[in-house]
C-alpha cells in the first residue's frame, strides 16, 4: 500500500508590506506593493520567490517545515551580496504534513472473450 503525503501550507500575506482599502460596495481588499515587497512582474503575472524548508521531524507545534520569502536572483545581483544580506524578508508560514493511505487496489481476473460465440455483436 503506497503512502501519500498531503502538505498544507498557508501564507500570511499581511507579513508583506501592505495596505487595506474598502470598495464602494464594502468589500475589504488587501493591497500589496510589488517593488516594495521584492515581487517579480512578468507577462502580466506577479510572482514571489520563496524557499520551503523541511525538517526530518515535527516541532512542538506539529510543523514539518516553514516557508520564507527569497530575494529574486536579479534583485540579489543588482544589490550585491552585502546589501542583499541587510534585507530582512518575512517568514510566511508553516508546513504541516497529513499522511494518507492509498486505497488498496485488487487485481481482477478478466475472462477471455469466447471467439466461438455466434452472437452478431
Amino acid at each position: 500500500m503506497a503512502k501519500l503525503n498531503s502538505y498544507a501550507l498557508s501564507v500570511a500575506l499581511t507579513k508583506l508590506h501592505h495596505g487595506f482599502i474598502t470598495t464602494k460596495k464594502g468589500a475589504k481588499c488587501l493591497v500589496i506593493p510589488i517593488e516594495e515587497n521584492y515581487l517579480t512582474e512578468k507577462d502580466g503575472a506577479v510572482y514571489m520567490q520563496t524557499d520551503l524548508v523541511t525538517m526530518d521531524c515535527e516541532d512542538k507545534n506539529k510543523n514539518w517545515g516553514f516557508q520564507v520569502q527569497k530575494l529574486p536572483t536579479d534583485k540579489y545581483k543588482e544589490l550585491g551580496a552585502e546589501k542583499a544580506k541587510e534585507i530582512v524578508l518575512p517568514y510566511l508560514g508553516n508546513l504541516k504534513v497529513f499522511a494518507k493511505k492509498a486505497d488498496s487496489v485488487e487485481a481482477q481476473v478478466i475472462e477471455p472473450i469466447d471467439e466461438e460465440d455466434d452472437l452478431p455483436f
